[in-house]
């Protein structure tokens, strides 16, 4: 039962050897990074905000919606995933929200103005914020009773430390690399994480809905 009786793999990669099982260290490090990457991409840029200023020549007020921005994006994001993953499956979710992380990480990352920056975060955001949406969904398959929560425990951790380490890091970055630096290494970041699920990441889904995917279904 792979340590769980909630887990319904598909048979697709039950017996594939290079998928991480249910019940392994290596499973929750890849959970708890995928929901390091929201926090990452609030803060590591945040010692930047000054340099972007300076740098596009625009005032204070407009650097800071790449901020708003971003918390725009994320909070759109997380109500598309979950349906979105119901129908296709959480390993599907999961490498169409880092692709969009990628995309805009690296669209942030070579910005020529402001107005394509936060452009670039709306779309940066609805990828991290289906990362950390579906890392939950996964518990949610496996695990339950205490031992998903023991499980969400270790996320909540690593998404309390991300706010306390990214501006120091960021503030590290900036200072040898520049403000590009912070973009760069969140872009980095993404990539590394989607080639780890394309290679380790089981589809934990089980049951799929009867009803077919649709907008109105996923706004209900």
């Amino acid at each position: 039962d792979f340590g769980s009786p909630r887990y319904k793999p598909s048979r697709s990669n039950l017996f594939h050897p290079r998928m991480l099982k249910p019940d392994t260290f290596a499973l929750t490090v890849l959970l708890a990074a995928l929901t390091a990457l929201a926090p990452l991409s609030t803060d590591l840029y945040l010692p930047t905000l000054p340099d972007l200023a300076r740098a596009f020549g625009v005032s204070p007020a407009q650097v800071q919606l790449t901020l708003s921005a971003y918390l725009v994006g994320f909070a759109i994001g997380q109500i598309a995933y979950g349906p979105i993953s119901d129908w296709y499956g959480r390993r599907s979710g999961f490498l169409v929200a880092l692709a969009c992380y990628c995309v805009g990480s690296l669209i942030c990352l070579f910005a020529p103005t402001i107005e394509i920056l936060i452009g670039a975060r709306v779309l940066q955001a609805f990828g991290g914020s289906g990362a950390i949406v579906l890392a939950r969904a996964v518990v949610r398959d496996l695990y339950s009773g205490a031992r998903a929560g023991k499980e969400l425990s270790l996320m909540g951790l690593v998404m309390a430390f991300g706010p306390v380490s990214a501006p120091l890091i960021g503030g590290v970055l900036h200072t040898f690399f520049g403000w590009r630096a912070s973009f760069a290494a969140l872009l980095l970041f993404g990539l590394g994480l989607m080639a780890t699920v394309l290679r380790k990441m089981p589809e934990t889904l089980g049951e799929r809905p009867a009803d077919p995917a649709s907008l109105r279904s996923m706004l209900s």
